[in-house]
Parts: C-alpha cells; structure tokens; sequence
C-alpha cells in the first residue's frame, strides 16, 4: 500500500486531503507543524483520530525564526510571511516523507483560497522553493494545476481529484458531506501572526531586538506589552495564569536577563522587565503594576524584586508616565 504525508491542521480542508487519498488506497501519514504561533494542536489528534489516521506532531526548530525576520516574500496585513512559512513546512514535510519512504506530501490548499499564499504563483513557488519537484499534491484543486509525478506514475488518479478554486466554503462543506468526513469542523482561530493588533508587537521585537531570541518569540504571546525606550520593555500579568506564565518565563534556562516584579501588600500583576534594571526602569515597570492593581486608587505599595538569584524590595508610586503609557 503506498503511504502519503499529509499537512495535517485539523481542519476541514486537511482532512478532506486525508480522505481523497485514502479512498485512493493511501495509508496516510498525518502531519502537523506546531510553529511558534498555531493552535489547535488538540484538534488536529482527535481530527486524525476520527479520520484513521496516524498523527505526528513536530515543533519547528529555532531556524524558523528568520522566516519571521527575513521573510523573502514578505508579510501579509499583519506580520505573517505566509509563503515563506508554508515553504519551510512543505520542506519539513518532504523530510519526513524521505523518512518514512512514502511517495507524495499534500495538503488541503485551495488555488485562489488565501491571498497570501494559495495564488496560482505562490503554490508554484512553493513547490519550487521547497524542493519538492512533482511530490507536492494538492488533492483539491488538483486538476486546476499541473499533473504530479504520483499522477504520472498512475499511483493517484487524477480523475478522482477536484478542482475547487476560491474562497467559498459551501463546496468545500458539500464535499465534506459527500465523503463522509467526520464531525466538520469550524474554522480555527488560526495563526497569530496574521492579526494586525499582535502583528506591533512582533515588528516592535524585530525593530528593538533584531537579536531575539525564541523566549523573546515565544514570549509575545503573554500579558501586556509597555516599552519603556528602545531597549527597555515591561510584561505585566493579565490574570493569575498569566502571572505564572511570566514567573515560568523568568525561570526558564534560555531566559534572557530580566527582572521579576511581584507585588507584596496588594493584588496586582506580576511584570517582566527587560532591558535596563536601573532605578527609573524600576520605578516605570513598578507604577504600571500599581496602574493595574486592585484597588485602582492605590497610590503605592511594596513590590518583591528578583534578578536570578538576588532578592529585595522596594517601595513604588504611581507615576503620570506609567499611567498614559500604551500597550503594544
């Protein structure tokens, strides 16, 4: 029986891909990336589960981090570099299909479906970028794009594919229907990159720290973001998992230098700051805890201060520039 990789998300269009090639005699070998700002992972096992088919999950590595840097097809409306992203999955993909000695790697996109990255141009490039070379199927618009080599060899036949092309989704839904795929999914919050509102804070990273690291990366996703100047930012806790989130941060191996803020005679977020540690990047990061403390006329307070091992305390007031700063 040959086997196939699939791009495997979870959603209606991957496990449409999963049950196209199944009912061609496929054993399917479901994949899923977890890049640094998807969700869904969850989803995407019970999706596998419900479609038969085995799942592996594999985290990108730190290389991907110049697709967010450097991405040579840009970004979209917010700071997701779509095209270089899918070709970087598409190339982890192929790997594993060498890997595993199946035959093809496809995946559920749409010709037309995404501006950003499923133009007839942009899965051409992909394809080409990726190295994959006749190996990339994409079961639903198939007989809209050039023939494959498994097509040529007659291991999928081109007959039984589709040619769906566009954004709409009744299709896409009455095919789902019509193989009987399992529990159709609604559509996933996606990727957060593609949101304009977090999109600031990762061209602020990249514009402030074009060094970054995958903490600084990966800690975007957490609390309110206040820059102090260029090279001095503050993350403050939203809610009480936030707040652990943020202490687990501190702690982490590959933590960059940063100070921990705890409050200590009142309810109030616990901060990040990072950059300089010095008595008016204190005082700053310290006024914004008191901003979003309980209750909100508290007018200072002592706050628990840790940088690695040392541990002290100081006393902190609100300040006027603390209260008008802006989130990122």
């Amino acid at each position: 029986m040959p086997s196939a990789v699939v791009l495997f998300s979870g959603g209606l269009d991957s496990m449409l891909a999963v049950r196209i090639l199944q009912l061609q005699g496929f054993e399917i070998e479901a994949l899923n990336i977890r890049t640094i700002y998807t969700c869904c992972q969850l989803a995407s096992a019970e999706a596998a589960a419900a479609m038969g088919a085995r799942l592996t999950v594999l985290p990108v590595e730190d290389n991907y981090l110049e697709v967010i840097r450097n991405p040579l097809y840009g970004y979209g409306r917010g700071a997701n570099p779509c095209v270089d992203c899918r070709i970087h999955m598409v190339e982890t993909a192929g790997r594993f299909m060498e890997e595993i000695g199946a035959c093809l790697v496809a995946t559920g996109e749409i010709l037309g479906q995404r501006p950003m990255s499923q133009q007839r141009q942009h899965l051409g490039i992909i394809e080409r970028r990726s190295g994959m070379h006749g190996r990339l199927l994409r079961p639903l618009s198939a007989r809209l794009l050039p023939p494959t080599v498994p097509e040529q060899e007659g291991l999928v036949d081109r007959e039984k594919l589709y040619a769906l092309q566009g954004r709409g989704r009744r299709e896409v839904i009455e095919l789902g229907k019509a193989l009987q795929v399992p529990k159709l999914p609604t559509p996933s919050t996606g990727c957060m990159l593609t949101e304009p509102s977090f999109a600031r804070r990762v061209y602020d990273l990249l514009q402030c720290h074009p060094d970054a690291t995958r903490w600084d990366f990966e800690l975007l996703k957490s609390g309110r973001h206040v820059r102090f100047d260029r090279t001095t930012k503050v993350v403050l806790g939203r809610n009480a998992d936030d707040n652990a989130v943020l202490a687990s941060f501190a702690a982490r191996q590959d933590a960059r230098a940063s100070v921990l803020l705890t409050p200590r005679d009142f309810r109030g977020p616990n901060a990040l700051l990072l950059g300089r540690f010095d008595e008016p990047a204190l005082a700053f990061a310290g006024a914004l805890v008191l901003r979003w403390s309980r209750p909100k006329d508290l007018t200072g307070g002592e706050i628990g201060i840790q940088q690695g091992d040392r541990h002290r305390v100081i006393h902190v007031e609100r300040s006027e520039t603390a209260e008008l700063a802006k989130t990122l």
